[in-house]
């Protein structure tokens, strides 16, 4: 069987495989990448050229455009773009790769790292089994803001202020945040330090970050 043209002039794989049939919509340089930034919520276009400028306007409409047409992402009432019921199920492989990728970052800890896509990461690694007791909501301005929300042994983590009113605010910059996540430091640590600022409960959020330097460990000692 040999690859053929989609009627937008794609050049497709044109197998009876699944992998080929997934890559036929997900391949495409910049997809993938909107994928991820979609996994953290609804964007509008705006917000999307502004976390993956390189793409530029032209492209990301035709990304857009074929993902809406494969029914993997839809326009919100509100005019944002969203994941649909069955683009959520990208969230696993999606992570999943985002995991294997450590391997090959020469260095995580360095200032061009996103620490929403760091906690993004963190939320597929980590295990259901450490998350089992924990139930908190973290708002994190680094400065930009995203929520990390862990309930019955799950992490979500979602761009933008968190919505809840028992919420723990975390004010830090990027390096900080990703210490935290490695274990290079602990919360006390940061606190002491001045470095790290928290509103809220204090130990729900230290033992969030307890759990990410164990499962940093885990990952990075095989990368």
């Amino acid at each position: 069987m040999t690859a053929r043209s989609g009627a937008d002039g794609r050049r497709l794989y044109g197998q009876g495989c699944p992998l080929a049939c997934a890559l036929d919509v997900l391949g495409e340089r910049w997809t993938l990448l909107v994928i991820r930034e979609l996994l953290l919520g609804p964007k509008r276009f705006t917000e999307l050229g502004t976390a993956l400028p390189a793409a530029g306007p032209n492209r990301l409409t035709t990304r857009l455009r074929r993902l809406q047409e494969a029914g993997v992402a839809e326009k919100t009432p509100a005019g944002a773009y969203a994941l649909t019921a069955y683009g959520e199920g990208l969230r696993e492989p999606v992570i999943g790769l985002g995991l294997w990728g450590l391997g090959l970052m020469p260095d995580i800890h360095t200032v061009e790292a996103r620490p929403d896509m760091v906690a993004l990461v963190m939320s597929g690694a980590i295990s259901p089994t450490l998350l089992s007791d924990l139930e908190v909501d973290v708002e994190v301005t680094t400065p930009e803001v995203f929520t990390m929300s862990v309930r019955d042994g799950r992490m979500v983590v979602r761009s933008g202020p968190s919505g809840s009113p028992a919420t723990s605010r975390l004010r830090c910059i990027s390096t900080e945040f990703i210490d935290l996540s490695l274990g290079a430091m602990t919360l006390s640590d940061k606190l002491r330090s001045g470095d790290v600022q928290i509103d809220g409960d204090v130990d729900r959020v230290s033992r969030l970050f307890d759990h990410f330097a164990v499962t940093a460990h885990e990952h990075l000692s095989h990368a």
